[in-house]
């Protein structure tokens, strides 16, 4: 796919705001950084960095250096820094192999944690450090002693019936239980009860989110309880509870980029989606420093956390409608991950060409499609073509996009595998492989052409056809990619109900668009758009302070010039 354009200093748009810069510039600036760290590539191996955490651990040793490296990756492992986290470890059980704590956290590092699962083959790994650590447990120590034989639970060549994960979890809520006031273990004990979600198994979050709550009672800056916690409230719908956690992570952690990423976990669900765009560009920046100086530990850009940041990021720009930050991410599809190869490329490069379509339309109509790209660049290069000419109020052309990819779509359900529902979570790992696998194109096709038919008809001038359309990929978005186990971040771009609710307003019909936004809203809070629509849908009812109300919502949450003066049939 011909994928490069420039972006002109005229896209930098003054948004000025209580933070007091520019908050498009903060976000345009952070990509560019990341873009410039990608390029240094600086190795700076074996360090201990600051800023990644503020956990205490205190282990069993008298080494400094052994503790010095035992703490540090105690708080890589909490802000998910993998492949850093085993080599902290390893170093502090080689300064002291009679440390017990430092082999047990080694043997620790080597195991599942919530986004990566484990090989039998790594598992038999882990179990041979447990058993070591065992080995020099000091007398007396039991504490110790039960952190031990839990991984060694955990690891044993035969699962429990339970499950490993689930058995660990249950072994280290005991611990939790004997050691009540113990932060260490208590956060520890939280992540393990929340692993099993990686299996759609949700029975320990309650649990997980009673440790949390009294952790942070206690200590409400502790990186690993915030993060964790995001994370419970979120699989249990309780996102909004983390907010005031998730709005200072970042802050608490400025060197860790996946816990300067993580409250935009609870951001996107209470819709704040400005700070999400701009914070996953910060996150991106960090990983991409990071990455480069960590080069030999597998953490280079383009790896692992930063396609995920990216496409969390671009989903945040595009539901505030931010024109400039949106282009920039877009403009670097193909300078963060520079081997167009890879899935991770035709991921990248596919999502960012919806922020073309919708806000550079010539540019759009500029792409060529090559026989390499994949079906899903395929798919989204005609639907940000049925985009463009949407703008352009061609509804002829706008089909003829939407019949394209209903063609690929038919291929793709000839395919194996195909009929299979994309998996929701975690999306760190499955989303970046099931957003460029067939299983995932066969809904986004779907989705993507009942988009454009929907957006022809209301160019038409039908928009009780519109509704009949948009109502029907409505449908088949929720199904795909419900909500609370797909906005992490979301596979597609926005809530197809709102164009509903914006065809039943161009009918007439305002009591239905009334409910169809409030549908929207209710899973898609602060959406501007739908905020814009449902003013409206007062308005035509007579409810002018309602309409009043709701309208300095959508101006507010809106980063893309006068929302009122978005078409309804691009909404």
């Amino acid at each position: 796919m011909k994928f490069a354009f420039a972006l002109g200093a005229a896209m930098v748009l003054a948004s000025p705001t209580g933070l007091g810069a520019n908050p498009v510039d903060i976000g345009i600036n952070a990509i560019c950084g990341a873009e410039s760290a990608i390029e240094a590539a600086v190795a700076a191996n074996g360090r201990i960095r600051e800023g990644v955490g503020t956990s205490e651990f205190k282990a069993d040793t008298t080494n400094p250096e052994a503790q010095a490296w035992f703490s540090y990756g105690i708080n890589t492992y909490h802000g998910f820094l993998h492949a850093e986290t085993k080599q902290a470890l390893a170093k502090a059980a080689e300064l002291d192999p009679g440390c017990a704590l430092c082999v047990w956290a080694e043997s620790l590092s080597l195991g599942s944690t919530l986004n990566y699962a484990v090989t039998p083959e790594q598992t038999a790994a882990a179990l041979a450090v447990a058993d070591r650590a065992a080995r020099v447990v000091k007398p007396g120590d039991e504490r110790t002693a039960a952190l031990v034989a839990a991984l060694q639970l955990r690891y044993q060549p035969v699962a429990p019936p339970e499950g490993r994960e689930q058995a660990f979890g249950k072994a280290m809520d005991a611990i939790a239980r004997r050691y009540p006031d113990d932060d260490a273990i208590a956060t520890m004990t939280a992540h393990a009860l929340i692993i099993p979600a990686r299996q759609d198994d949700y029975s320990g979050l309650a649990r997980a989110q009673e440790i949390l709550e009294a952790v942070l009672a206690r200590k409400p800056d502790e990186t690993a309880a915030i993060h964790y916690y995001i994370h419970a409230t979120e699989f249990a719908g309780h996102a909004p509870l983390a907010l005031p956690y998730a709005k200072r992570l970042g802050s608490l952690a400025p060197s860790a980029g996946h816990l300067v990423h993580m409250g935009t976990h609870t951001m996107m669900r209470v819709g704040l989606y400005p700070e999400v765009a701009r914070a996953n560009a910060a996150a991106m920046r960090v990983d991409a420093e990071t990455g480069s100086a960590l080069s030999n530990l597998g953490n280079a850009p383009g790896k692992f956390y930063y396609l995920h940041n990216y496409l969390f990021g671009l989903s945040g720009a595009m539901m505030a409608g931010d024109r400039a930050l949106s282009l920039k991410y877009a403009e670097h599809a193909r300078g963060g991950f520079p081997d167009v190869a890879t899935s991770r490329y035709a991921t990248a490069s596919a999502r960012s060409l919806v922020a073309v379509g919708r806000f550079a339309p010539e540019r759009a109509l500029a792409l060529t499609s090559a026989p390499s790209d994949t079906r899903l660049q395929k798919i989204y290069f005609h639907y940000a073509r049925g985009e463009a000419f949407a703008a352009k109020g061609d509804a002829a052309a706008v089909l003829r996009e939407a019949e394209a990819i209903e063609v690929l779509r038919a291929e793709t359900a000839k395919l194996p595998g195909a009929g299979v529902d994309s998996p929701g979570r975690p999306a760190q790992v499955r989303g970046e492989a099931s957003q460029a696998s067939e299983a995932a194109n066969l809904p986004i096709a779907e989705v993507a052409a009942g988009v454009l038919s929907g957006r022809a008809a209301m160019l038409r001038g039908e928009a009780s056809q519109a509704a009949v359309i948009f109502a029907r990929t409505a449908i088949a978005q929720e199904k795909a990619f419900p909500v609370p186990k797909n906005f992490d971040p979301p596979p597609w771009w926005y809530p197809v109900r709102r164009s509903l609710a914006a065809a039943q307003l161009k009918a007439g019909r305002f009591a239905e668009a009334e409910r169809a936004a409030h549908a929207s809203l209710a899973e898609w809070p602060r959406d501007a758009l739908a905020l814009r629509v449902l003013a409206e849908a007062e308005a035509g009812q007579g409810r002018k302070g309602a309409a009043r109300d709701y309208t300095a919502q959508a101006r507010k949450a809106w980063r893309g010039g006068d929302v009122a003066k978005v078409p309804l049939d691009l909404i």
